[in-house]
Protein backbone atom coordinates (compact mmCIF):
# COMPACT_ATOMS: atom_id res chain seq x y z
CA UNK A 1 0.00 0.00 0.00
CA UNK A 2 2.54 2.47 0.71
CA UNK A 3 4.84 1.87 -2.35
CA UNK A 4 1.44 2.13 -4.19
CA UNK A 5 0.95 5.76 -2.70
CA UNK A 6 4.18 6.60 -2.78
CA UNK A 7 4.65 5.44 -6.82
CA UNK A 8 1.32 7.61 -7.60
CA UNK A 9 2.38 10.82 -5.52
CA UNK A 10 5.75 10.91 -7.73
CA UNK A 11 3.52 10.48 -10.51
CA UNK A 12 2.28 13.58 -9.76
CA UNK A 13 5.64 15.18 -9.08
CA UNK A 14 6.73 14.37 -12.93
CA UNK A 15 4.56 17.00 -14.18
CA UNK A 16 5.12 19.65 -11.26
CA UNK A 17 6.06 22.44 -13.52
CA UNK A 18 3.01 22.88 -15.48
CA UNK A 19 0.85 23.14 -12.52
CA UNK A 20 1.85 26.64 -11.31
CA UNK A 21 -0.67 29.00 -13.32
CA UNK A 22 -1.45 26.31 -16.32
CA UNK A 23 -5.60 26.35 -14.40
CA UNK A 24 -5.71 29.76 -16.04
CA UNK A 25 -4.14 29.14 -19.10
CA UNK A 26 -5.73 26.15 -19.55
CA UNK A 27 -9.15 27.69 -18.80
CA UNK A 28 -8.39 30.78 -21.63
CA UNK A 29 -7.71 27.76 -24.03
CA UNK A 30 -11.16 26.14 -24.02
CA UNK A 31 -13.10 29.56 -24.03
CA UNK A 32 -11.03 30.73 -27.33
CA UNK A 33 -12.08 26.90 -28.78
CA UNK A 34 -15.91 27.14 -27.66
CA UNK A 35 -15.91 30.97 -28.91
CA UNK A 36 -16.32 30.19 -32.81
CA UNK A 37 -13.66 33.03 -33.31
CA UNK A 38 -11.67 32.74 -36.57
CA UNK A 39 -8.42 31.90 -35.09
CA UNK A 40 -5.42 33.44 -37.37
CA UNK A 41 -2.39 31.23 -37.10
CA UNK A 42 0.85 33.73 -37.35
CA UNK A 43 2.94 33.17 -40.23
CA UNK A 44 6.33 32.71 -37.87
CA UNK A 45 4.60 30.67 -35.19
CA UNK A 46 7.10 27.46 -35.51
CA UNK A 47 10.02 29.87 -35.89
CA UNK A 48 8.91 30.94 -32.17
CA UNK A 49 10.81 29.58 -29.97
CA UNK A 50 9.04 27.74 -26.56
CA UNK A 51 9.45 29.87 -23.38
CA UNK A 52 8.64 26.75 -20.77
CA UNK A 53 10.70 26.46 -18.31
CA UNK A 54 11.38 23.18 -17.05
CA UNK A 55 11.56 22.95 -13.17
CA UNK A 56 11.49 19.26 -12.54
CA UNK A 57 15.24 19.65 -10.83
CA UNK A 58 13.55 22.59 -8.25
CA UNK A 59 11.04 19.84 -6.78
CA UNK A 60 13.74 18.48 -4.34
CA UNK A 61 14.88 21.92 -3.35
CA UNK A 62 11.54 23.49 -2.02
CA UNK A 63 9.93 22.94 1.24
CA UNK A 64 7.09 21.27 2.77
CA UNK A 65 5.01 24.07 2.53
CA UNK A 66 5.83 24.63 -1.35
CA UNK A 67 5.51 20.86 -2.08
CA UNK A 68 2.11 20.63 -0.36
CA UNK A 69 1.26 23.92 -2.38
CA UNK A 70 2.29 22.96 -5.52
CA UNK A 71 0.53 19.08 -5.20
CA UNK A 72 -2.74 20.76 -4.09
CA UNK A 73 -2.97 22.91 -7.35
CA UNK A 74 -2.43 19.76 -9.72
CA UNK A 75 -5.36 18.15 -7.24
CA UNK A 76 -7.09 21.28 -7.76
CA UNK A 77 -6.40 21.29 -11.88
CA UNK A 78 -7.49 17.68 -12.44
CA UNK A 79 -10.71 18.61 -10.45
CA UNK A 80 -11.30 21.85 -12.46
CA UNK A 81 -10.93 20.10 -15.14
CA UNK A 82 -13.32 17.21 -14.62
CA UNK A 83 -15.93 19.55 -13.57
CA UNK A 84 -15.78 20.68 -17.19
CA UNK A 85 -18.71 20.70 -19.50
CA UNK A 86 -17.95 18.49 -22.89
CA UNK A 87 -20.82 18.68 -25.64
CA UNK A 88 -21.78 15.31 -26.75
CA UNK A 89 -19.62 14.21 -29.23
CA UNK A 90 -21.85 14.47 -32.87
CA UNK A 91 -21.75 14.29 -36.48
CA UNK A 92 -22.05 17.42 -36.63
CA UNK A 93 -18.58 17.74 -34.59
CA UNK A 94 -17.03 15.37 -36.90
CA UNK A 95 -17.57 16.77 -39.91
CA UNK A 96 -17.23 20.40 -38.79
CA UNK A 97 -14.31 20.65 -41.32
CA UNK A 98 -13.74 18.12 -44.53
CA UNK A 99 -10.07 17.89 -46.03
CA UNK A 100 -8.15 19.35 -47.13
CA UNK A 101 -7.88 21.87 -43.80
CA UNK A 102 -6.73 25.06 -43.94
CA UNK A 103 -4.04 26.19 -41.06
CA UNK A 104 -6.54 28.14 -39.04
CA UNK A 105 -8.83 24.87 -38.99
CA UNK A 106 -6.09 22.69 -38.06
CA UNK A 107 -5.21 25.21 -35.42
CA UNK A 108 -8.72 25.68 -34.09
CA UNK A 109 -9.01 21.60 -34.27
CA UNK A 110 -6.22 20.83 -32.17
CA UNK A 111 -7.32 23.39 -29.60
CA UNK A 112 -10.51 21.31 -29.70
CA UNK A 113 -9.44 18.22 -29.44
CA UNK A 114 -6.51 19.07 -26.69
CA UNK A 115 -9.24 20.93 -24.81
CA UNK A 116 -11.59 17.29 -24.41
CA UNK A 117 -8.92 14.57 -23.83
CA UNK A 118 -7.86 16.95 -21.07
CA UNK A 119 -11.39 16.83 -19.63
CA UNK A 120 -12.00 13.21 -20.20
CA UNK A 121 -8.54 12.18 -18.67
CA UNK A 122 -9.31 14.36 -15.17
CA UNK A 123 -12.91 12.93 -15.35
CA UNK A 124 -11.46 9.42 -15.58
CA UNK A 125 -8.34 10.25 -12.88
CA UNK A 126 -11.68 11.71 -10.44
CA UNK A 127 -13.58 7.97 -10.83
CA UNK A 128 -10.42 6.10 -10.17
CA UNK A 129 -10.33 8.05 -6.61
CA UNK A 130 -13.73 7.53 -6.13
CA UNK A 131 -13.45 3.59 -6.16
CA UNK A 132 -13.90 1.80 -3.86
CA UNK A 133 -10.62 1.30 -1.21
CA UNK A 134 -10.09 -2.26 -2.44
CA UNK A 135 -9.56 -1.28 -5.76
CA UNK A 136 -7.77 1.60 -5.58
CA UNK A 137 -5.46 -0.67 -4.26
CA UNK A 138 -5.11 -3.15 -6.90
CA UNK A 139 -2.17 -2.82 -8.64
CA UNK A 140 -3.64 -3.55 -12.04
CA UNK A 141 -6.43 -0.40 -11.04
CA UNK A 142 -3.42 1.71 -10.10
CA UNK A 143 -1.45 1.01 -13.55
CA UNK A 144 -4.45 2.62 -15.48
CA UNK A 145 -4.57 5.34 -12.89
CA UNK A 146 -0.76 6.38 -13.62
CA UNK A 147 -1.62 5.94 -16.84
CA UNK A 148 -3.80 8.52 -17.15
CA UNK A 149 -1.24 10.54 -15.06
CA UNK A 150 0.97 10.37 -17.84
CA UNK A 151 -1.37 11.20 -20.43
CA UNK A 152 -2.19 14.22 -17.87
CA UNK A 153 1.34 15.37 -17.98
CA UNK A 154 1.60 14.56 -22.09
CA UNK A 155 -1.41 16.97 -22.51
CA UNK A 156 -0.18 19.91 -20.18
CA UNK A 157 3.41 19.71 -21.70
CA UNK A 158 2.08 21.45 -24.91
CA UNK A 159 3.47 24.62 -25.28
CA UNK A 160 0.66 26.85 -25.72
CA UNK A 161 -0.59 28.70 -28.27
CA UNK A 162 2.93 27.84 -30.63
CA UNK A 163 2.96 23.79 -29.92
CA UNK A 164 -0.69 23.49 -31.23
CA UNK A 165 0.50 25.10 -34.85
CA UNK A 166 3.32 22.39 -35.03
CA UNK A 167 1.22 19.64 -36.90
CA UNK A 168 4.49 17.12 -36.24
CA UNK A 169 4.62 17.75 -32.63
CA UNK A 170 0.26 17.29 -31.99
CA UNK A 171 0.66 14.28 -34.12
CA UNK A 172 3.68 12.72 -31.84
CA UNK A 173 1.51 13.52 -28.95
CA UNK A 174 -1.83 11.82 -29.66
CA UNK A 175 0.05 8.75 -31.52
CA UNK A 176 1.84 8.06 -27.96
CA UNK A 177 -1.80 8.56 -26.62
CA UNK A 178 -3.11 6.36 -28.52
CA UNK A 179 -0.44 4.12 -28.16
CA UNK A 180 -0.23 4.31 -24.56
CA UNK A 181 -4.08 3.61 -24.21
CA UNK A 182 -4.20 0.49 -27.03
CA UNK A 183 -4.23 -2.22 -24.48
CA UNK A 184 -5.56 -0.55 -21.20
CA UNK A 185 -8.36 -2.45 -21.19
CA UNK A 186 -7.22 -5.83 -20.63
CA UNK A 187 -4.98 -4.26 -17.50
CA UNK A 188 -8.38 -2.72 -15.90
CA UNK A 189 -10.37 -6.44 -16.55
CA UNK A 190 -7.26 -7.74 -14.48
CA UNK A 191 -7.97 -5.82 -12.00
CA UNK A 192 -11.89 -5.76 -11.33
CA UNK A 193 -11.71 -9.54 -11.77
CA UNK A 194 -9.13 -9.82 -8.83
CA UNK A 195 -11.65 -7.92 -6.60
CA UNK A 196 -15.26 -8.71 -7.59
CA UNK A 197 -15.38 -11.41 -5.48
CA UNK A 198 -14.29 -9.18 -2.75
CA UNK A 199 -16.71 -6.16 -2.89
CA UNK A 200 -20.46 -6.87 -2.85
CA UNK A 201 -21.41 -3.93 -4.08
CA UNK A 202 -20.69 -4.39 -8.18
CA UNK A 203 -23.22 -1.99 -9.07
CA UNK A 204 -20.83 0.78 -8.33
CA UNK A 205 -17.98 -0.72 -10.22
CA UNK A 206 -20.13 -1.62 -13.18
CA UNK A 207 -20.91 2.41 -13.21
CA UNK A 208 -17.32 2.81 -13.10
CA UNK A 209 -16.92 0.75 -16.06
CA UNK A 210 -19.68 2.16 -18.04
CA UNK A 211 -18.33 5.76 -17.94
CA UNK A 212 -15.07 4.33 -18.58
CA UNK A 213 -15.82 2.87 -21.76
CA UNK A 214 -17.92 5.52 -23.04
CA UNK A 215 -14.99 8.16 -22.06
CA UNK A 216 -12.23 5.71 -23.46
CA UNK A 217 -13.61 5.28 -26.94
CA UNK A 218 -14.85 9.06 -27.14
CA UNK A 219 -11.18 10.15 -26.59
CA UNK A 220 -9.69 7.43 -28.67
CA UNK A 221 -11.69 8.70 -31.61
CA UNK A 222 -11.14 11.90 -31.09
CA UNK A 223 -7.69 11.79 -31.62
CA UNK A 224 -7.77 9.45 -34.36
CA UNK A 225 -9.97 11.66 -35.91
CA UNK A 226 -7.67 14.65 -35.56
CA UNK A 227 -4.74 12.26 -37.22
CA UNK A 228 -6.78 11.12 -40.09
CA UNK A 229 -8.33 14.49 -40.65
CA UNK A 230 -5.06 16.75 -41.09
CA UNK A 231 -3.31 14.00 -43.09
CA UNK A 232 -6.40 14.03 -45.64
CA UNK A 233 -5.34 16.12 -48.56
CA UNK A 234 -8.01 15.18 -51.54
CA UNK A 235 -11.20 17.03 -51.54
CA UNK A 236 -12.88 14.18 -53.38
CA UNK A 237 -11.49 11.53 -50.68
CA UNK A 238 -14.79 9.03 -48.99
CA UNK A 239 -13.38 9.83 -45.93
CA UNK A 240 -13.56 13.17 -43.41
CA UNK A 241 -11.32 12.06 -40.39
CA UNK A 242 -12.57 8.63 -39.15
CA UNK A 243 -16.16 8.77 -41.08
CA UNK A 244 -16.73 6.92 -44.33
CA UNK A 245 -19.57 8.61 -46.52
CA UNK A 246 -20.02 5.82 -48.52
CA UNK A 247 -19.43 2.65 -46.67
CA UNK A 248 -19.96 -0.69 -49.04
CA UNK A 249 -21.51 -2.59 -45.83
CA UNK A 250 -21.72 -6.22 -47.13
CA UNK A 251 -17.76 -5.68 -47.84
CA UNK A 252 -17.10 -4.67 -44.36
CA UNK A 253 -19.50 -7.83 -43.20
CA UNK A 254 -17.14 -9.83 -45.68
CA UNK A 255 -13.87 -8.84 -44.20
CA UNK A 256 -15.13 -9.52 -40.89
CA UNK A 257 -16.42 -13.18 -41.61
CA UNK A 258 -13.02 -13.95 -43.02
CA UNK A 259 -11.55 -12.84 -40.08
CA UNK A 260 -13.29 -14.71 -37.43
CA UNK A 261 -13.65 -17.59 -39.24
CA UNK A 262 -9.28 -17.47 -39.30
CA UNK A 263 -9.86 -17.18 -35.99
CA UNK A 264 -12.00 -20.16 -35.74
CA UNK A 265 -9.96 -22.32 -37.49
CA UNK A 266 -6.98 -21.43 -35.22
CA UNK A 267 -9.25 -22.67 -32.38
CA UNK A 268 -11.42 -25.13 -33.44
CA UNK A 269 -10.07 -26.03 -36.47
CA UNK A 270 -13.60 -25.51 -38.15
CA UNK A 271 -15.16 -22.67 -39.46
CA UNK A 272 -18.79 -21.07 -40.25
CA UNK A 273 -20.39 -19.89 -42.85
CA UNK A 274 -21.88 -16.73 -43.20
CA UNK A 275 -24.79 -15.50 -45.75
CA UNK A 276 -25.66 -11.90 -46.58
CA UNK A 277 -29.26 -12.81 -47.93
CA UNK A 278 -30.94 -8.73 -48.33
CA UNK A 279 -28.55 -5.66 -48.80
CA UNK A 280 -25.24 -6.32 -50.51
CA UNK A 281 -25.71 -3.37 -52.34
CA UNK A 282 -26.15 -0.60 -49.73
CA UNK A 283 -23.83 1.91 -49.05
CA UNK A 284 -24.09 3.62 -45.45
CA UNK A 285 -22.08 6.81 -44.00
CA UNK A 286 -20.59 5.78 -40.49
CA UNK A 287 -17.35 5.08 -38.60
CA UNK A 288 -16.31 1.71 -40.18
CA UNK A 289 -13.96 0.73 -37.06
CA UNK A 290 -16.55 1.15 -34.76
CA UNK A 291 -18.90 -0.63 -36.73
CA UNK A 292 -15.92 -3.30 -37.28
CA UNK A 293 -15.45 -3.72 -33.69
CA UNK A 294 -19.87 -4.35 -33.11
CA UNK A 295 -19.69 -6.85 -35.82
CA UNK A 296 -16.81 -9.10 -34.77
CA UNK A 297 -18.35 -9.39 -31.81
CA UNK A 298 -21.63 -11.02 -32.74
CA UNK A 299 -20.16 -12.79 -35.31
CA UNK A 300 -17.52 -14.57 -33.23
CA UNK A 301 -20.28 -15.55 -30.74
CA UNK A 302 -22.43 -16.92 -33.39
CA UNK A 303 -19.58 -18.74 -34.95
CA UNK A 304 -18.70 -20.41 -31.32
CA UNK A 305 -22.10 -21.27 -30.36
CA UNK A 306 -22.43 -22.89 -34.00
CA UNK A 307 -19.41 -25.30 -32.89
CA UNK A 308 -19.47 -25.80 -30.14
CA UNK A 309 -22.98 -27.10 -30.12
CA UNK A 310 -22.30 -28.84 -32.86
CA UNK A 311 -23.08 -32.72 -33.09
CA UNK A 312 -23.65 -35.73 -35.71
CA UNK A 313 -27.26 -35.38 -35.68
CA UNK A 314 -27.36 -31.67 -35.89
CA UNK A 315 -24.39 -30.52 -37.39
CA UNK A 316 -24.71 -26.39 -36.96
CA UNK A 317 -21.44 -25.66 -37.74
CA UNK A 318 -22.12 -26.28 -41.41
CA UNK A 319 -25.20 -24.31 -41.00
CA UNK A 320 -24.46 -20.78 -42.44
CA UNK A 321 -24.85 -17.43 -40.17
CA UNK A 322 -27.34 -15.74 -41.93
CA UNK A 323 -26.87 -11.54 -41.85
CA UNK A 324 -29.67 -9.13 -43.24
CA UNK A 325 -28.59 -5.32 -44.13
CA UNK A 326 -31.66 -2.83 -44.28
CA UNK A 327 -30.97 1.31 -44.92
CA UNK A 328 -33.99 3.79 -44.27
CA UNK A 329 -32.13 7.37 -44.69
CA UNK A 330 -29.54 8.29 -41.60
CA UNK A 331 -30.66 4.49 -40.34
CA UNK A 332 -28.94 1.29 -40.82
CA UNK A 333 -30.31 -2.17 -39.39
CA UNK A 334 -28.21 -5.39 -39.71
CA UNK A 335 -29.99 -8.13 -38.59
CA UNK A 336 -27.45 -11.64 -37.21
CA UNK A 337 -29.19 -14.98 -37.67
CA UNK A 338 -27.76 -17.59 -36.15
CA UNK A 339 -28.38 -21.52 -34.69
CA UNK A 340 -26.13 -21.93 -32.12
CA UNK A 341 -28.22 -23.20 -29.33
CA UNK A 342 -29.48 -19.88 -27.85
CA UNK A 343 -28.87 -17.95 -24.85
CA UNK A 344 -29.22 -19.91 -21.56
CA UNK A 345 -31.96 -18.64 -19.30
CA UNK A 346 -30.10 -17.93 -16.37
CA UNK A 347 -27.75 -15.33 -18.12
CA UNK A 348 -29.79 -14.19 -20.95
CA UNK A 349 -31.24 -11.40 -18.57
CA UNK A 350 -27.14 -10.48 -17.54
CA UNK A 351 -25.41 -10.75 -20.64
CA UNK A 352 -24.91 -6.96 -21.22
CA UNK A 353 -23.16 -7.25 -17.44
CA UNK A 354 -19.79 -6.80 -17.38
CA UNK A 355 -19.83 -10.31 -15.11
CA UNK A 356 -21.41 -12.05 -17.97
CA UNK A 357 -19.08 -14.00 -20.34
CA UNK A 358 -19.49 -17.75 -21.66
CA UNK A 359 -15.38 -18.23 -21.34
CA UNK A 360 -15.06 -21.28 -19.50
CA UNK A 361 -13.71 -20.46 -15.86
CA UNK A 362 -9.90 -22.03 -17.31
CA UNK A 363 -9.96 -19.29 -19.58
CA UNK A 364 -11.47 -16.51 -17.63
CA UNK A 365 -8.00 -17.28 -15.24
CA UNK A 366 -5.47 -17.29 -17.44
CA UNK A 367 -6.73 -14.44 -18.88
CA UNK A 368 -7.17 -16.03 -22.67
CA UNK A 369 -9.75 -14.85 -24.65
CA UNK A 370 -12.58 -17.50 -26.93
CA UNK A 371 -11.15 -16.54 -29.70
CA UNK A 372 -6.99 -15.30 -29.55
CA UNK A 373 -4.72 -15.72 -31.94
CA UNK A 374 -1.02 -16.81 -30.70
CA UNK A 375 1.03 -13.57 -29.31
CA UNK A 376 -2.21 -11.47 -29.75
CA UNK A 377 -3.62 -11.22 -25.77
CA UNK A 378 -3.14 -7.46 -25.55
CA UNK A 379 -6.61 -7.64 -27.72
CA UNK A 380 -8.83 -10.01 -24.67
CA UNK A 381 -10.95 -8.37 -22.50
CA UNK A 382 -13.27 -11.27 -22.49
CA UNK A 383 -12.78 -12.80 -18.85
CA UNK A 384 -14.80 -9.49 -17.91
CA UNK A 385 -17.83 -9.78 -20.46
CA UNK A 386 -16.64 -6.21 -22.11
CA UNK A 387 -17.60 -7.75 -25.75
CA UNK A 388 -21.04 -7.03 -25.49
CA UNK A 389 -21.52 -3.71 -22.91
CA UNK A 390 -18.59 -2.41 -25.61
CA UNK A 391 -20.67 -3.28 -28.41
CA UNK A 392 -23.42 -1.18 -26.93
CA UNK A 393 -21.97 1.63 -25.86
CA UNK A 394 -20.19 2.43 -29.66
CA UNK A 395 -23.78 1.85 -31.08
CA UNK A 396 -25.50 3.86 -28.26
CA UNK A 397 -22.55 7.05 -29.17
CA UNK A 398 -24.40 8.27 -31.62
CA UNK A 399 -27.90 6.83 -31.11
CA UNK A 400 -27.78 3.24 -32.48
CA UNK A 401 -28.90 0.16 -30.45
CA UNK A 402 -28.36 -3.52 -30.06
CA UNK A 403 -31.12 -5.65 -29.14
CA UNK A 404 -30.60 -9.29 -28.63
CA UNK A 405 -33.86 -12.31 -28.58
CA UNK A 406 -32.75 -15.71 -28.26
CA UNK A 407 -34.87 -18.98 -28.28
CA UNK A 408 -33.08 -21.34 -25.69
CA UNK A 409 -32.42 -24.39 -27.80
CA UNK A 410 -32.55 -23.11 -31.03
CA UNK A 411 -30.70 -19.52 -31.89
CA UNK A 412 -30.06 -15.97 -31.10
CA UNK A 413 -31.23 -13.33 -33.26
CA UNK A 414 -29.05 -10.13 -32.96
CA UNK A 415 -30.33 -6.79 -34.26
CA UNK A 416 -27.89 -3.65 -34.27
CA UNK A 417 -29.54 -0.32 -35.67
CA UNK A 418 -26.63 2.32 -36.68
CA UNK A 419 -27.11 5.96 -36.86
CA UNK A 420 -25.58 7.95 -40.11
CA UNK A 421 -24.75 11.45 -40.15
CA UNK A 422 -27.66 13.67 -42.45
CA UNK A 423 -26.90 13.68 -45.84
CA UNK A 424 -26.30 17.68 -45.45
CA UNK A 425 -23.08 16.89 -43.17
CA UNK A 426 -21.02 15.25 -45.75
CA UNK A 427 -21.29 17.97 -48.55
Amino acid sequence: MIRNMSERNHGFARFVSRALGVRQIMSNRVLEASSGKSLQVAENSKSRPSQALDHHDLLPKLGFAEVYRVRSNIGLLIQDFARKPIPTLTYEYLTQYKPPLTNNEKYVLAIKTINQLLTYTCRRLVAVQKLPYIAVLNPNIEETNRLYLKTLESLLSMDYPYGLHDQASMQGKLTEFLDDHQDTLLTLSKGFQEIMGLYPEKEVVFEFLNAHLRDRIIMKLLATHYLKLVSQVDPDSLMIGVLHKKLKVSELIRRVAEFVGDLCFVKYDQQVPVNISTGSDIEFSCIPTDLEYVLTELLKNSCRAHIENSTSENPTHEKPIEVAIVRSDDTLEIRIQDYGGGIPPKVEDRMFDYSYSTVEMDEKDTGMSAFIIPGAEVSNVSGMGFGLPMCKAYLEMFGGTLDIQSLWGWGTDAYVKLKGPQSKLLR
